[in-house]
């Protein structure tokens, strides 16, 4: 489907299910259970458009019309809603994965101007090579990924940084525990001697249920991530699971964005698509409490 058809149909299905759409809004209003929206960019650049990069002026829009709607929140504000079971206005969180170069120019500028707070996913291998991401050289269009001062310079302007892991690794496959700890609690230290700041949240990469292991979640909360996110779609309802926060991806114009965000009923099912264990963390807590 082209992208034009896939607008017009997007728009269309938005209207045929505004009436059910609106009583959904009415029951979050009157239980304070509004779900978090937390989305996720790549990169937003004029130039090498690309299906994970947007327009300067299109992620300007983007913000244009969340702010009509939404309160702008942290991502810790949205675990502690998860945890506190309670969301009385609609909310959302801005995050990127990967660290594109061009995002240093427009876009984080244009949130720190507007106050709003983000979360920026890292891949560290890149920043430390200044080589481009494997999949932009498939692509035949290598970009410049962050360089270490950028990431500096954001946690200076308050934007917060997360982890990508180190090469941008598929963890659905069968990797060993050193490339886990590599992958994955070995960023979270380099980043924390990068930025000065404690790293609390970790993206896995690709982030769909076959992108994800139980192995890999562990290594996460053994690392001292206290939540991992993915890109598997859905919202994160107040009172659900606050280790795993759920994403939606921010497309290019602005139909995708307006359908998902104004509670698309195929996004607001409870629950997960990735499921996983959690006992190990829970005795880890518990022997912590006991102490």
């Amino acid at each position: 489907m082209s992208p034009l058809l896939r607008e017009a149909a997007l728009l269309a299905y938005q209207r045929v299910t505004k009436q059910y759409r609106q009583s959904l809004v009415n029951r979050f209003q009157s239980h304070a259970s509004f779900p978090g929206a937390v989305l996720f960019y790549h990169r937003v650049a004029d130039t090498v458009p690309n299906s994970w990069s947007i327009s300067n002026r299109n992620f300007i829009q983007h913000l244009d019309w969340l702010s009509e709607r939404f309160d702008f929140v942290s991502l810790e504000e949205t675990r502690q809603a998860q945890l506190s079971g309670s969301r009385s206005r609609a909310a959302v969180h801005i995050t990127f994965d990967d660290g594109y170069s061009e995002n240093w120019l427009v876009a984080l500028p244009e949130l720190t101007r507007r106050g709003i707070p983000a979360t920026y996913f890292v891949s560290t291998h890149y920043i430390e090579s200044g080589e481009p991401f494997p999949h932009d050289v498939a692509a035949g269009t290598p970009l410049p990924p962050n360089t270490l001062a950028e990431i500096q310079s954001m946690v200076e302007t308050g934007i917060t940084i997360g982890a990508h892991s180190h090469t941008h690794v598929d963890f659905g496959r069968d990797l060993s525990d050193d490339i886990l700890r590599r992958e994955i609690s070995d960023v979270r230290k380099k980043l924390q001697d990068w930025t000065g700041q404690s790293i609390h949240y970790f993206a896995f990469p690709y982030g769909l249920p076959s992108n994800v292991s139980q192995r890999a979640i562990d290594m996460v909360f053994e690392s001292g991530f206290l939540a991992f996110v993915t890109a598997a779609g859905g919202f994160n309802f107040p009172g659900g699971d606050d280790r795993h926060l759920q994403r939606i991806h921010a497309e290019s114009g602005m139909a995708a964005l307006t359908n998902w965000l104004t509670f698309d009923p195929r996004k607001t099912m409870r629950g997960s698509p990735i499921q996983y264990s959690s006992k190990k963390l829970d005795s880890l807590l518990d022997t912590t409490a006991s102490c």
